[in-house]
């Protein structure tokens, strides 16, 4: 599933015109990045977002503190 899911979402960002910024990375080795508000194929306005790539890619290996709770507070404006 790991790199077939990896190849959709690149193609997928490739069409949907979404572009992500990386913003940094914890001392866990977890990466941030921030998708500014961007138009679509379709002409709809699509959000911001910010996202993370776990270090850990399996789900059952988070514990809480993983992620740090600023990521999760902070907001862009």
């Amino acid at each position: 599933m790991g790199w077939s899911q990896d190849l959709f979402r690149a193609l997928w960002r490739s069409l949907s015109r979404e572009v992500k910024e990386h913003v940094g990375t914890d001392q866990f080795g977890n990466k941030y990045y921030y998708i500014p508000q961007y138009k679509n194929w379709r002409g709809q306005t699509i959000r911001e977002k910010r996202i993370v790539e776990a270090a850990n890619k399996k789900e059952v290996d988070y514990e809480a503190g993983d992620i740090p709770t600023e990521w999760e507070g902070n907001t862009k404006e």
